[in-house]
């Protein structure tokens, strides 16, 4: 493939607890000896050592010994939550979240938010991060089992059963070739099991075309898999290379036997996401890409309501031929291995059945953009353990000022997978655009002195089954172009620490 570049605790909305609605709930506190009266604890000097962690209780400190007394109910507390509003009520802070959209998230008490408040949490948090030495997990000249066996998609990690590490790295249409080892040290390329291969259909209404192993997950003995699939038109006149006309669609796939070969149901049982206008040639020749349809899945997630979730990107070329239509979706299914009961986020829930349009007899809706997303991209998603917060890492540009566009990847934070922060810098980096991006000295080191692509985060010391929970220090996986030869690029990953601002 070449790359185009193109939960909460108030339910009214229809959205849905995803992460957090604990976090902040009502009747909180501290603990400490909050609520009941005074107490004692020897030993202290002054009130300070007598902090109790308690907004609503007062501290002192009298012959030694720790004093503590309720503050008067009403009084305000809980102001380390800037999403949340808190009253003492015997002792204890009770609090409530905010309205939702609230801004938050200032980096400097003077600065601009960059979130907002949704269900008691505000979804930016401000982190920086550090990197440690580049390692080559493959190397495309001397790793390759045939020539287009290369690093195409966002690298996702998978456990067996056994406790094998299966990485799908290096996932192209032509063979789908996945990396195997007992630990990400020792992951060698197998090159005896073509996991799988595109059906290469030429007709758009099968989605068979050019598969690519996208968005792995496994259940027991089940490997789910998300196939981001592209029909390139061979017969139009307009579309001449046929690679530059793509119609996107997004299909499944399931495993029993270790991810050595994936099978799709019978079609048309194996849509999940089809594009959602019937497939119509450009009336003039293209010039540059010509796109239309759902595309890119992000990782699966499993969270906390049972539902699996993923994000994945809606693009159309308008008809002026230059401009686009790009933004980013939502959809979520309790059944991986039924393709038809994923449902896309519609405005207020995921209340979106995907349908055909060549079963429908022509157009169907289509899904509803998450709010503040923009036009950025999919990429990679996981649940970061360390941050509290789902976090998206995808390539993209920012301007710091008038002048100065930082391209490079980029993250976005949640706590409901459906609003999403302002993005943070994660690495600098050449990101294959002609925007202008600022490639000087000063600012951010750059991540490589060339091309890079498709970033996503593994921990490794990560204990779930798909590798959806990172932590503090995980690895950032990408590919690497190495200039020359276009199908010359490596897989790197480096690893990564995040440390939140104070």
């Amino acid at each position: 493939m070449r790359y185009l570049f193109g939960f909460l605790c108030v339910c009214a909305l229809g959205v849905i607890p995803l992460v957090g609605c604990s976090e902040n709930g009502g009747g909180g506190g501290s603990g400490g000896m909050g609520g009941g009266g005074t107490g004692g604890v020897p030993g202290c000097q002054s009130p300070e050592d007598c902090d109790d962690s308690n907004d609503c209780t007062g501290n002192a400190c009298a012959d030694g010994m720790c004093e503590y007394t309720p503050l008067a109910d009403g009084t305000a507390c809980d102001q380390n939550n800037e999403c949340t509003t808190g009253m003492c009520a015997d002792g204890e802070c009770d609090t409530a979240p905010v309205q939702d959209g609230n801004p938050c998230g200032r980096e400097t008490p003077d600065g601009e938010p960059r979130g907002g408040c949704y269900g008691g949490l505000c979804n930016f948090v401000p982190v920086s991060v550090t990197f440690g030495a580049r390692e080559v997990v493959f190397d495309w000249s001397a790793d390759q089992c045939e020539e287009f066996d290369i690093p195409d998609g966002p690298a996702k990690a998978v456990r067996a059963s056994d406790g094998e590490i299966v990485l799908f790295g290096t996932i192209h249409e032509t063979g789908n070739y996945l990396s195997r080892g007992n630990d990400f040290d020792s992951l060698e390329h197998d090159c005896a099991h073509p996991a799988h291969r595109s059906a290469n259909l030429l007709t758009p209404e099968s989605y068979e075309n050019n598969e690519w192993l996208w968005s792995p997950y496994r259940v027991g003995a089940e490997w789910h898999v998300l196939i981001h699939n592209e029909f390139h038109d061979a017969v139009s006149i307009n579309c001449s290379p046929s690679y530059l006309c793509w119609y996107n669609s997004i299909t499944y796939a399931i495993s029993t036997d270790g991810a050595r070969t994936f099978v799709k149901p019978s079609p048309p049982a194996h849509v999940v996401a089809p594009a959602p206008r019937v497939w119509t040639p450009p009336d003039t020749p293209t010039q540059n890409w010509y796109v239309e349809g759902y595309l890119g899945p992000t990782n699966i997630v499993l969270g906390p309501d049972d539902y699996y979730y993923a994000l994945f990107e809606l693009q159309r070329t308008l008809p002026d031929m230059v401009s686009d239509l790009h933004g980013l979706c939502a959809i979520r299914t309790k059944t991986l291995d039924d393709p038809a009961s994923w449902r896309a986020w519609d405005g207020s829930g995921f209340n979106l059945p995907l349908t055909s349009p060549y079963a429908a007899g022509g157009d169907v809706p289509e899904c509803e953009f998450l709010p503040g997303t923009g036009r950025q991209g999919a990429g990679a998603l996981t649940y970061n353990t360390y941050i509290d917060r789902y976090m998206r890492v995808s390539r993209w540009g920012q301007w710091i000022d008038a002048q100065t566009l930082i391209c490079g990847f980029y993250f976005s934070l949640s706590s409901d997978l459906i609003h999403w922060s302002d993005i943070q810098l994660l690495a600098r980096a050449d990101i294959g655009v002609s925007w202008g991006c600022e490639t000087g000295p000063g600012g951010p080191p750059m991540l490589e002195p060339v091309h890079v692509q498709y970033p996503s985060i593994v921990d490794h010391a990560d204990s779930t089954t798909n590798f959806e929970r990172p932590g503090r220090t995980p690895y950032l996986y990408y590919t690497r172009h190495n200039g020359g030869y276009w199908l010359d690029r490596d897989l790197v990953r480096v690893p990564l620490t995040f440390t939140l601002k104070e």
